[in-house]
């Protein structure tokens, strides 16, 4: 009986360091919760992670290098950096209790300033181009836009009837934002007031990503969005009409436009990961099947990182 036990033994031995060696070689973070943010910092260099246990900070692309950064705060939803990479915000709060926004520091995390202001968990920030301004977007319905150094909001809007999970910034000032309403409102930043309600879609608004490199088929900078309905929907903003849309096998979580403004990098709740032809919406080409994916970003050299579950994978 000891000698089938010790038997046992080697190989649950030989089986963790088969798995340890796999993970190794296939370049992957893990960490101890489920990562819900994610970002990288603005020359690139290193991978930022937000869970329940705080942030999570790791040498891009080996993904090494591991340091942890507890924080006050039961969840985070949304991390990104200011223009000029010198700031970084972090967002989340309690559920049904408070949202809470942090201004800090980078690269020494130090905390410079909190907001508590709204009433439910923040699930998305964004910054403007200048770097002096930020909208964030909350379970709560609000979505409020505030100053660099001021101590609260200077405008709040509230156009969505329930829980608001998306925000960017357009090129021209103004803000869109989109949610469980099944609606993506673009607004002004200075007066809080909608200038379009754009209704398409027939399922909640899980993801905005506005197209910052503007292709030359489009014209003018298109607004992506994916929805509950499994679509993703591309949008002309500037007069709230929509150009083309995609129909997915499962639910589209997580959008990234590619380097060059052509493509668009989709990931579905079932982990498998698309490259969408923006323009010719051919067969969607598939960069990757795993687990479920739940943030995907893309480098400035052009290369992805993607997260599923608790561990973040470098997508060749």
């Amino acid at each position: 009986m000891k000698n089938h036990r010790h038997c046992f033994d080697l190989y649950r031995f030989s089986i963790g360091v088969w798995v340890a060696c796999l993970v190794a070689h296939l370049n992957v973070a893990t960490a101890q919760s489920p990562i819900t943010a994610l970002t990288f910092s603005a020359d690139s260099q290193r991978v930022i992670a937000g869970s329940q246990h705080g942030l999570m900070m790791m040498d891009w692309p080996r993904l090494d290098n591991k340091q942890i950064k507890p924080l006050e705060m039961d969840s985070i939803h949304d991390v990104s950096f200011s223009p000029d990479g010198r700031h970084l915000l972090v967002a989340g709060g309690s559920p049904g209790s408070v949202g809470v926004v942090q201004l800090r520091s980078w690269p020494d995390l130090e905390l410079i300033r909190s907001w508590s202001e709204h009433q439910d968990v923040v699930y998305a920030i964004a910054w403007r181009a200048d770097g002096q301004e930020w909208v964030s977007s909350s379970w709560d319905g609000y979505c409020r836009v505030c100053k660099i150094d001021a101590t609260a909001s200077h405008v709040t809007m509230k156009s969505h009837s329930g829980p608001v999970f998306a925000a960017t910034y357009l090129s021209n000032g103004q803000i869109a934002t989109a949610g469980a309403d099944r609606t993506i409102v673009v607004w002004d930043s200075a007066s809080g007031l909608p200038s379009k309600v754009l209704r398409q879609p027939i399922g909640a608004v899980h993801a905005l990503a506005y197209q910052l490199v503007v292709h030359a088929k489009n014209g003018e900078p298109l607004l992506a969005s994916a929805s509950e309905d499994r679509t993703v929907r591309f949008w002309q903003p500037s007069i709230g009409r929509m150009v083309r849309f995609q129909r997915f096998k499962n639910t589209p979580r997580s959008i990234a436009w590619t380097q060059d403004g052509s493509g668009l990098l989709v990931g579905c709740d079932d982990g498998t990961v698309f490259q969408l032809d923006a323009i010719t919406l051919t067969h969607p080409e598939i960069l990757h099947q795993g687990e479920s994916v739940m943030n995907l970003i893309i480098v400035k050299d052009g290369a992805a990182c993607l997260t599923e579950h608790s561990s973040i994978k470098k997508l060749e």
